[in-house]
């Protein structure tokens, strides 16, 4: 016997050899007393139980009936009897097995029990209103008995809590099929349906019969939804049985049967009906969620597809669940035929982490977004080295292809850097192996995904180095070309470039004797001239009254409104540090003299009309803001 004794334990293996499970307390105290005494009296643990096992017992099983596991009946102030579940369990369990073979038995009472079943067993459960909640319950139920109550003052009678999930709705088409067999129902029966189902009398006639020879067929083709027809005949059969029953004065125990199990099977009816419905609608808007995948921007967040919405704006979220939609994403971007990629993928590194594409919209948006890049960029390529050669000057991208292609993959990180998250994976040549040589596939594919690996950004974004710098030229007067005239403007261009330097070298002469007396180093020219520029610009720019530190703070507070601090002061580095590399690439190729206030407008301007910014509410202040910080920056 173990040290702490599992009465539960004790219980079943008296119950089973005596089998029984109304036990008498008196009875099995005396058995564990008797077994106690077989052990070492000198343990005091058994030495107490032999000798007062009263003090031991009765403790754990009241914790087993608070538990519902087992119920006592006293006598005045002491035990009377034990009552296991299966004391009715086993009677009701029994009772269903008849009717099985002999479905003329009517369903159980609670009176037809040897005794009342103990109120925590048994739970009052309208068939109207409660039945529906708990046919899909999973794991254990609450009580291992429901009684079932009807209305029009039909008794109730008593089902196993866990036949309600399957095996009830069986009991309930014996009985229909019962009550068909008896006399000419069967007969009349078809002749009130065949009214309702005009043109499928045949229909009408088989489900009839199905229910006559194979019910459980019947039942499950009702759990299956076969069709609208099989649903929709079940509930005209019901109502007309409900309608011929109501007309007889007295019924007997046959039609009270067939009665109650009209009313369980339209329960069940509509349940498996509207399961049906909800997985129809669940399938059409997985169906429409996959095609809303595949339609621009082709690039989705979690959230994004979690707000996708049908064609009335109806969200889609909440014909699934948001753990079936997580489910339908896992499945959709881990599975996979060997050799090939996921459906979905799912944008793990760089700008576009955490983002999902459809496996067949990769390619295409691609395509579409580098040719979108490409105008931009050409256009601020254009600008910028018309600028550098207007001035005379010439810069190393303008020279060499190396520097040409690192240039432009600065300015494709500052003007897509999702494009270029994705284009710095191995995603691209990946997908396009699978759909090489497919129909309208697109020459540009070849050229930039061929070969296992992404091409260079001048072949992505087709712009040749050479072609680019002789397109510019055409775009300055003529006089550029003819060497000798250029020669002399560009010596009287460098002339006034020193004089500009020297002017703005006094101008700035306090803080060169500071910078002298600190560190000895000299002041930089050209950033004096940006310098000198970006306070002209301050004091056209920042409103009057306002000093240019107390402006930011107050923009910043006007469109970077999110609560949480950390995420505030991130978002606000971002901003500072977007704007920072594109200052720092922007300026390697402009003149000083053309940072004036429209200038800075037009880089404010294309800075924050990115589309990853365009999300932020107060884009006015952003941009003024944006505006104002390329100033500071630039201020000496």
């Amino acid at each position: 016997m173990a040290r702490d004794i599992d009465a539960y334990q004790l219980l079943k293996t008296f119950t089973s050899r005596n089998k029984t499970y109304v036990v008498e307390y008196l009875a099995f105290s005396q058995a564990i007393q008797r077994q106690a005494k077989s052990y070492d009296q000198s343990d005091p643990f058994y030495r107490d139980l032999a000798l007062h096992p009263d003090g031991i017992l009765i403790p754990k099983l009241f914790q087993l009936a608070r538990d519902k596991r087992i119920s006592l009946q006293s006598v005045g102030n002491r035990i009377d009897l034990i009552l296991l579940p299966e004391a009715f369990t086993e009677a009701v369990y029994a009772e269903y097995r008849r009717i099985e073979e002999n479905p003329d038995i009517p369903f159980p009472e609670e009176d037809s029990l040897r005794m009342p079943v103990p109120p925590e067993w048994i739970q009052a459960v309208s068939v109207e209103s409660d039945l529906p909640s708990l046919i899909d319950v999973e794991g254990d139920r609450n009580v291992p008995l429901y009684r079932l109550l009807f209305p029009e003052g039909f008794r109730p009678f008593v089902v196993l809590s866990a036949a309600v999930g399957d095996k009830l709705l069986e009991y309930a088409a014996l009985k229909i099929r019962n009550y068909l067999r008896k006399g000419s129902n069967k007969d009349f029966i078809q002749q009130r349906l065949a009214g309702a189902f005009s043109g499928k009398e045949r229909m009408v006639k088989d489900s009839l019969t199905s229910i006559m020879i194979r019910p459980f067929d019947a039942v499950q083709e009702m759990r299956q939804g076969s069709g609208e027809f099989s649903y929709s005949f079940w509930a005209y059969l019901t109502t007309a049985i409900r309608k011929d029953l109501s007309s007889k004065g007295d019924p007997g125990p046959d039609d009270i049967a067939a009665y109650q199990a009209s009313y369980i099977v339209d329960v069940y009816n509509n349940h498996y009906k509207n399961r049906s419905q909800r997985l129809q609608e669940r399938e059409t808007a997985i169906k429409m969620l996959s095609s809303l995948l595949r339609k621009p921007p082709f690039l989705y967040t979690i959230e994004d597809i979690i707000d996708f919405r049908d064609s009335q704006g109806r969200p889609l979220l909440g014909k699934y669940t948001r753990e079936e939609l997580e489910q339908w994403i896992q499945e959709r971007t881990t599975q996979a035929p060997e050799g090939m990629l996921p459906e979905i993928l799912l944008i793990g590194t760089g700008h576009a982490k955490g983002r999902l594409i459809a496996k067949d919209t990769l390619l295409p948006f691609l395509v579409k977004a580098l040719r979108e890049a490409r105008t931009a960029i050409k256009a601020l390529i254009t600008r910028d080295w018309r600028d550098i050669l207007a001035d005379f000057s010439s810069g190393l991208a303008m020279e060499d292809d190396a520097a040409f292609r690192t240039e432009l993959e600065k300015r494709l990180e500052v003007h897509s850097p999702i494009l270029l998250g994705i284009l710095q994976t191995a995603l691209p040549p990946l997908v396009y192996q699978e759909f090489r040589g497919v129909k309208d596939a697109s020459p540009e594919l070849e050229r930039c995904f061929g070969g296992d690996k992404v091409a260079g950004p001048d072949v992505l974004l087709d712009l040749d180095r050479k072609r680019l710098l002789s397109d510019v030229r055409m775009l300055l007067p003529f006089w550029y070309s003819l060497p000798f005239v250029a020669a002399i403007m560009g010596l009287f261009s460098r002339k006034r470039k020193r004089r500009s330097a020297k002017r703005a070298g006094a101008t700035v002469s306090p803080r060169l004797d500071e910078a002298e007396a600190s560190g000895g180093q000299a002041v930089n020219s050209r950033a004096a001239e940006f310098g000198q520029m970006a306070r002209a610009a301050e004091k056209k720019m920042l409103p009057q009254g306002q000093t240019l530190e107390d402006y930011l703070v107050s923009l910043s507070s006007r469109w970077n409104t999110l609560l949480d601090p950390v995420a505030k002061a991130n978002l606000r580095e971002d901003i500072n540090s977007l704007v920072r590399d594109f200052v720092r690439t922007t300026l390697r190729s402009m003149r000083p003299s053309s940072f004036t206030p429209e200038r800075i407008e037009r880089m404010a301007a294309t800075i924050a009309d990115r589309p990853n910014l365009m999300r932020i509410r107060n884009h006015t202040a952003l941009e003024e803001y944006v505006k104002l910080y390329i100033i500071k920056l630039l201020k000496r």
